[in-house]
Formats: structure tokens, sequence, C-alpha cells
């Protein structure tokens, strides 16, 4: 999905290129997570890391070729955006995805021979190939991101730290490495090997809530049960995108809740939208913010914040409009906010890209996704056949 920014409470704009989640491998047949192995024993290895537009990525080795991966705890397996950069074998078994749109597909699972995640070498790993018509294909080519490490390979690895700061992530299978770490510690759960800790909007109530460093924002509240929230905003549409689609269009709502509490970790000014899917989703916006421990020995969470003061301050941002392709190759307006200056100027549900200051971009879906920062004047063409041209800043 693609959004342009702009500072809650405030009119004006920013462009900021943004992708959702891409959702959980739920596996048919469990044998085939017993395939993959790591060669090394007794290991514990850094590696450097990258983290922009609310991603985190990581380097890893194919063929000879060093690849950029994300790193998505959402994923209980692996996800290729293609499968031109390398050669994958043979189906591996069958899987049933769900991914963050909540569409749910069999899908065959494939397996990368081997691969090197900094010094550690991985064998027959599993991935699921997205389709070639996916809205996050045409996403990832434009960055030239191959695909996804999902929470499968580092369970196996059995403890992990994320440090976005530094710029590195720490892998090991030995025991006993973070239990000196300092931070705010609380337990987190397995479901399909995927991570699940507690959040908590007020002090008398708690939800389980997915930690999945796949959706690139700080929090997606997706229950009605928010009370004690002030709403911002209000639109019609779909900010969503999963692997096999988008959301319907409904009724969405823009809201800032004071404070959330992960543990004894108090999180103030957290702006979210609410919608009608049933998890809570914690991204990897948090990485901003702190270091992040994930040892799956003691089932415990570590994050250590990169500063303090009575709590963790967020203010994030939110968007004016998002956007997303259709099978044209041409980006169509998916939500605009009711009372963002992208509306007042005009902006619509389904109205189509069609220049970037003057130029045509047309079915070049790049050309919005990498802009260079600065002002721009961006026209889009409504279904009826009327032009708009809506100032943004990135």
């Amino acid at each position: 999905m693609i959004e342009d920014f702009r500072k809650m409470g405030k009119i004006g704009s920013s462009l900021v290129f943004m992708v959702l989640a891409f959702g959980m491998v739920l596996p048919s047949n469990a044998q085939y997570f017993s395939k993959m192995s790591i060669e090394e024993k007794d290991f514990c290895d850094t590696i450097p890391i990258e983290y922009r537009r609310g991603r985190v990525f990581i380097p890893v080795e194919i063929e000879g070729r060093t690849h950029q991966f994300i790193f998505d705890t959402g994923c209980s397996i692996g996800l290729m955006f293609t499968d031109r950069a390398l050669t994958l074998k043979n189906k591996f078994g069958f899987a049933l995805m769900n991914d963050a749109a909540n569409h749910i597909h069999l899908s065959s699972v494939k397996r990368i021979p081997k691969m090197r995640v900094g010094n550690v070498t991985v064998r027959n790993y599993q991935v699921v190939l997205s389709p070639s018509h996916s809205i996050i294909n045409n996403e990832y080519d434009c960055q030239q991101i191959v695909g996804c490490i999902g929470s499968n390979l580092f369970s196996k690895c059995r403890a992990m730290k994320i440090d976005t700061e530094k710029g590195i992530m720490v892998i090991t299978d030995r025991r006993g490495v973070f239990d000196s770490e300092e931070g705010f510690r609380f337990p987190f759960k397995e479901d399909v090997r995927v991570p699940y800790l507690q959040v908590s909007t007020r002090a008398d109530k708690s939800r389980w809530c997915l930690f999945d460093t796949g959706y690139p924002g700080f929090l997606d509240v997706r229950r009605k049960d928010i009370t004690e929230a002030d709403t911002l905003d209000t639109a019609i549409g779909s900010i969503t995108a999963g692997v096999y689609g988008k959301t319907a269009d409904e009724r969405l709502l823009l809201l800032r809740l004071d404070s959330l509490r992960i543990g004894d970790c108090v999180f103030r000014q957290v702006t979210t939208n609410q919608q009608s899917a049933n998890d809570y989703v914690l991204g990897s916006s948090i990485l901003k913010f702190g270091s992040m421990v994930i040892d799956y020995n003691t089932h415990q969470m570590i994050f250590r914040p990169y500063h303090y003061d009575n709590g963790v301050t967020v203010a994030n941002t939110y968007s004016d409009f998002a956007m997303m392709p259709r099978a044209d190759g041409n980006l169509y307006v998916t939500l605009v906010w009711s009372m963002s200056r992208s509306y007042a100027s005009g902006l619509r549900l389904g109205d189509r890209l069609t220049h970037i200051d003057g130029i045509d971009v047309g079915d070049n879906p790049c050309a919005y996704m990498n802009l260079a920062s600065g002002e721009h004047i961006i026209t889009f063409i409504s279904t009826e056949g009327e032009k708009k041209e809506i100032p943004i800043e990135k």
C-alpha cells in the first residue's frame, strides 16, 4: 500500500512509501517445517541490517549473490515476491496462507536449497511464492526486494536481538545470551510460529497482539471495543493489502490513544486506525524507539528504549490518503481521510494517478514510490474525467 503521510493535528502533508503486513502462513501439513536445517551449532552471529520506511532489511546470500529480504515475524515461513532473481526447487508441501486482508489460499511451498544469513548457513528454507499479480509484488519490484524471511528461521535459531540504532541483528542458538540484557521484559506466546504479546490501553484490560515486523506502522487496532481514544478522523475505503488483494471498503476511524502499555513500558500519544478485522497488530515502528530481544528459549521479549523519560513518546504520523495498484498497472486512491488537506483539495476514493510534476507516469507506479524529497504536484483523474492537482511535500 502507498500512502501520503501528514502529521496529525496539522494541515500539511509529506510523502512516504508504506506497505502493510503480508500475513500469516498456516501449515496444512506441519512436516515440511522439520526439513529446514542450520549447519552451524553453538553460534552467535551479528548481522548488519538496514532500517528504512518502517522495515528491517536483511542481506541474504543465495547462489553467490546478495539479495535484500525483509525481516517479517508476521509470516510463519518465508515469502518470495519474485522468482526471477534465483532458482527455487520443487514443491515442499502445501500451506494455507491467510494474508493481511484475510484472504485464504492453498499455496504450494517451495524451497531455497541453500542460503546464508550472515555467517549462518540455512538448508532447504521454505517459501511461498507470491502470485505475479499481487499488489505487494508491484511495490517491491520498484525497490528490488526479493522476499521476506519469516519467524520460522529465527525460532529455529532460538534467540535474536534487533538494534536499529546500531544497525545490527544478533542471532544465536545459545541459551542465556540475553539473560543480562537490560530493559522491559514481557512474555510472549507462539501461534502457528508467529509471536503474540499482551498490550493494554488501560490498566484493567489487556489483549493479545501480533508482533508483526512485516507491518511498518506502530499499532493497528482491529476491534470495536476501544472506547478510551479520541477520534481524529473518519474515512470510507481500504488501507490494508495482502498477498491476494485488499480488504473490502469500509468505514475506518483514525484514533489517538493517550497511552499504550506493553508490560511495564508505557507508550504515549499513539495514533492508530480502527478496522473491522479481529487482531491487534504491533508493527516494526516500535524498533525506532528501542532494541528488541525475542528469546524463544524463555518465551520472553526484552524492549530497551533508546531514550526513556517516564515513558516512550511515539507521536506517530498517519496518512492523508492511500493508493494501491490495479491490474492495469495504474495507482488508484483507496482512501482519503475526510479532514485532511488532500480531501479539502478534492481528492476522492477511486481517483487515478496520472502525472507527477507535470510528467506522465501512466502505468509506472515506481515513479511515485521512488519520488525524491521536496514539494510536488500530483495529478489525478476522477472516474468522471475530472482533473485534480494535489500538492504534497515529501
